[in-house]
């Protein structure tokens, strides 16, 4: 293993800045320049990695802390500005409509306090206690600040049905089935449906789904502690994964976006504790109920969870663990279970695996992912932007993938190494590596960016093995924070102040986190309706029976909660009418206006691209502050 160890390190310290460079020189010599942009938050942590790595790897250098350590102070200090801050925050949201720039600053500001109290609180028993209950803290307010703020969070729009669907047993307390697909999964729905019977009338159907999601994704940090402690046995490393697993925007969204596919991820995370704990009969009982849980939750993820799975497998075999996280049993129950349910009771889906094979090997693959792609392409500084908080979270990662090879390589002896011969002689150092490993082949696929261009070449959404692989990359990232904290002095260390309140804050403030106001705007729509949307989305179906031409969110809410007749506007590609073919049309005015953000017909349309002289012909017949519809 020593030998595959040290070709790992020399080869990634080598190839990484090359690969960057040679990223970034491709696209502008082939005069594709939108592409090299959007490589830069790629090539700037993979030039910088290495660089570190190098600077800090021996005591000589004057960034490594000689004499310095990193200084002790009383957990109350902190924990007495965290409450202060965040009770600040939570009226902050009580006194504003929309969430200010404000709120991202002091939820930064909170994660940095966190930060203080794992490296700077002397560990002591229940330190770790502590810090889990601060990191639990900030990302449920984080979570809850959109959910719960607003009146009506719908995501991406799937959340949507899935509302409906839980709506619909607690109203007629039967699993009815409106959509022929979402048959092989209700157990989630069914779960938040008697779990808002319990809370009575007070609770609607989707804010206990939204309570459910963000108290599931709270508990995800103390189960991303516990992989961490059983692969890493080191207390500080265990909450440092945890602060970077919050700081996720993939986390940090599916939190909000309370759908089955969201606690699946969870239900993953349980898997992959219970995989590195020791081998143990009654752990393979729990591995085997986790998996169930996850083909029982959501039919579809478990291929991407078994990809992952089967890519650990090989990783172990190649490293040679002596006893591995994942093996014979654990891919041979993930297959059996799997087939199994499918073919009982989620036939639908064999058939969409053939017809996504047929179309990326004999057919065009033009979709979601070209139309995605195009977007990224048209303004790739909007979109750098936004993926900061990636570039973060992939310069910690590569810094703790080539700081343990690194170590491992120089024969350092290890507090982690003597730890694991103490607790488990039998797999020692090759776990960690393994998963290290891991992290890396899922870094394309697991980051936006190379994810879009992926999608559109295959036809299949490569970018969910993003839902399911936050644990690793926050494992990994969580110890190369922790390699900074321990090797550098205090210069590093005020760097560190500002470079996890970089993270936090373009984490929380980024596009796909906050679309209520975002710091960087994407042409893309707003994440939420309000109380005076949905109003008028009910009057005008209660007032009109015929076709209604609209947006994509609205048109999915009043098919899904009112099984209205709404088409999404097309927009034709040469001349016509965009209306001419729809015998009412309702435009969400306070979108285009009040939150200045374009309508998602067949392509984003903004305010003034609305052709006016259209709905003069016809008449107003319902006007709203937010809603107009159009006859």
């Amino acid at each position: 293993m020593r030998r595959i160890v040290d070709a790992i390190y020399g080869a990634s310290s080598i190839a990484l800045p090359l690969v960057a460079v040679v990223g970034i020189a491709v696209p502008v010599l082939l005069g594709a320049t939108s592409l090299a942009i959007l490589g830069l938050y790629f090539a700037v942590p993979m030039i910088a990695a290495p660089l570190l790595v190098r600077a800090l790897g021996t005591d000589r250098s004057l960034l490594a802390r000689s004499d310095w350590h990193v200084p002790r102070v009383d957990w109350r200090a902190w924990s007495i500005a965290f409450h202060l801050l965040v009770g600040g925050l939570v009226a902050l949201l009580l006194v504003t409509d929309v969430r200010p720039l404000a709120f991202y600053v002091g939820v930064a500001l909170a994660y940095v306090l966190c930060f203080l109290l794992i490296t700077t609180t002397p560990s002591t028993r229940g330190h770790h206690a502590l810090g889990l209950y601060h990191l639990m803290a900030i990302a449920t307010l984080v979570i809850y600040s959109v959910t719960l703020h607003y009146d009506f969070f719908v995501g991406h729009g799937d959340l949507t049905t899935h509302i409906a669907l839980t709506t619909s047993i607690v109203e007629t307390a039967r699993t009815a089935v409106m959509v022929p697909e979402y048959e092989a999964f209700q157990l989630w729905h069914v779960y938040a449906a008697v779990s808002t019977q319990l809370f009575g009338d007070a609770v609607a159907a989707h804010t206990t789904m939204y309570l459910l999601s963000g108290g599931i994704f709270a508990a995800g940090v103390g189960l991303m502690y516990g992989v961490a402690r059983r692969v890493y046995p080191n207390e500080a490393v265990g909450l440092l994964s945890c602060l970077v697993l919050i700081s996720f925007p993939l986390y940090l969204f599916y939190g909000m976006y309370s759908i089955p596919r969201s606690v699946t991820s969870i239900l993953f995370l349980a898997l992959v504790l219970a995989l590195v704990d020791r081998p143990s009969a009654g752990m393979r009982a729990l591995s085997l109920v986790l998996i169930g849980g996850i083909v029982v939750y959501h039919p579809v993820s478990i291929p991407f969870v078994f990809v992952i799975l089967a890519v650990l497998y090989l990783t172990e075999l190649t490293i040679d663990t002596p006893v591995r996280a994942v093996d014979n049993y654990v891919l041979s129950v993930t297959v059996l279970l799997t087939a199994a349910y499918w073919l009982y009771n989620a036939e639908f889906i064999v058939g969409r695996i053939l017809d996504t094979i047929t179309v990326s090997f004999f057919g065009s693959t033009g979709g979601s992912g070209a139309g995605a792609t195009a977007g990224v392409l048209s303004s790739p500084w909007v979109e750098v932007a936004n993926f900061v908080p990636y570039a973060f979270a992939l310069l910690f990662v590569l810094l703790g993938f080539l700081f343990w090879h690194r170590r491992i390589a120089a024969g350092e002896a290890s507090e982690a190494t003597a730890a694991h011969r103490r607790l488990w002689p039998s797999r020692n150092v090759p776990l960690f590596t393994s998963l290290g490993v891991l992290t890396i082949l899922l870094v394309p696929v697991a980051f936006p960016g190379p994810t879009l261009l992926l999608d559109s070449l295959a036809g299949v959404n490569v970018g969910r093995f993003g839902h399911y692989s936050f644990m690793f990359i926050a494992l990994t990232a969580g110890y190369g924070l922790y390699e900074l904290v321990d090797r550098g002095g205090v210069a590093v260390f005020l760097a560190l102040l500002v470079l996890t309140s970089g993270f936090a804050f373009t984490a929380v403030s980024n596009e796909y986190t906050a679309s209520d106001n975002p710091v960087v705007e994407r042409e893309f729509y707003t994440f939420y309706l309000t109380d005076t949307e949905r109003a008028s989305f009910e009057a005008i179906d209660a007032g009109y029976d015929g076709e209604i031409g609209a947006d994509r969110m609205s048109c999915r809410y009043l098919v899904a909660l009112h099984s209205s007749s709404c088409s999404i506007v097309t927009v034709p590609q040469e001349g016509g009418g965009v209306f001419a073919g729809y015998d009412g049309v309702l435009i969400r005015e306070g979108e285009l206006q009040d939150r200045d953000r374009p309508l998602q017909f067949s392509e984003y349309v903004d305010g003034e691209s609305i052709p006016e002289d259209e709905l003069a012909t016809r008449s107003r017949v319902y006007d709203s502050t937010e809603v107009a519809f159009y006859g």
